[in-house]
């Protein structure tokens, strides 16, 4: 009974992986232009803010994700309207994973419904 349960729930996990990455195949010039945009910006702040580039990295992602734990922060202008730019370019490729997932997530659980009134 309990290998059923999980053998039915791996299935289940691996069709809605598979439909993520088939999701995430048709928008990966977007997702690709918005990492090259913060690596962009990634580089600007590691200029403009003479910090050392793994900081850089670092502030990047924590700014791109809109965690910001504030332990490195822009002194300079112009590192502050970098970490503005890097904020809102951050929020769109978490926005758009979200819904990718959502779609994957809705077309495995129509599937699922579909195959269960098959049986019944």
């Amino acid at each position: 009974m309990f290998k059923h349960f999980l053998r039915k729930r791996l299935a289940l996990f691996t069709e809605f992986f598979g439909a993520f990455i088939r999701y995430t195949l048709q928008v990966r010039e977007v997702l690709v232009t918005f990492l090259l945009i913060l690596f962009l910006g990634c580089l600007l702040i590691w200029r403009y803010e003479d910090i050392s580039f793994g900081n850089a990295v670092y502030f990047t992602f924590i700014t791109g994700l809109s965690i910001g734990y504030g332990d490195i922060t822009p002194e300079t202008t112009m590192g502050k309207i970098v970490s503005v730019g890097i904020g809102l370019v951050g929020v769109l490729p978490v926005g758009l994973s979200i819904a990718i997932a959502t779609r994957a997530l809705a077309d495995t659980a129509k599937r699922h419904t579909e195959m269960e009134s098959e049986y019944l």
